[in-house]
């Protein structure tokens, strides 16, 4: 079965002072922005609704995502940013997306391994996706997206683009990559 990391993804409260860390500090980018209300939304077993903004870029090899959850109520990333402290520059480390071929088996395993249903939706076109806490497993949660190849070839291109990346325009419209599929 195909089990590969290929994402860190951190939420903060403020996406653009958090983008600057990555693309000033760190040299990740160009970051591509996208709004997400996904569909069919559960959180702790409870109907939910959010909206999220997000940004997606790469340091080297490595997808970075950084999320803003801007409407709706509790959700695992207002879990993630009631701890209290600090909020670190980037943004809370939040989870790990794996690619896969078998959403459900992979799920499931999860499940029996102790972790915890936290968010689970639908994003049209793409279909299910879920943030499984894991946190007592690996200290953060585990993304999964149900079809992940549009989702693979995306990132193929934004680590093509950053390798050769000069360091303008480090803000982009995802809609340049989705042209690009």
């Amino acid at each position: 079965m195909k089990r590969k990391i290929i994402q860190l993804g951190y939420v903060a409260r403020d996406l653009d002072a958090a983008l600057d860390h990555w693309i000033g500090d760190a040299g990740a980018g160009p970051f591509y922005f996208a709004e997400y209300e996904p569909e069919q939304q559960v959180h702790r077993g409870q109907p939910t609704h959010i909206r999220m903004r997000l940004a997606y870029g790469f340091i080297g090899d490595i997808h970075i995502e950084v999320v803003q959850q801007i409407s709706g109520g509790s959700s695992a990333y207002t879990e993630a940013l009631e701890g209290g402290g600090a909020i670190p520059a980037g943004g809370v480390l939040h989870h790990v997306l794996m690619v896969h071929d078998g959403y459900d088996a992979i799920y499931d395993s999860y499940l029996a391994a102790g972790a915890e249903r936290c968010y689970d939706a639908v994003v049209a076109g793409v279909g299910r996706f879920c943030y499984l806490d894991t946190r007592s497993l690996m200290g953060c949660y585990l993304e999964l997206v149900e079809d992940t190849t549009a989702l693979e070839a995306a990132c193929a291109i934004m680590r093509d683009i950053h390798l050769a990346w000069d360091g303008t325009n480090p803000r982009r419209d995802f809609a340049e990559i989705i042209a690009l599929l």
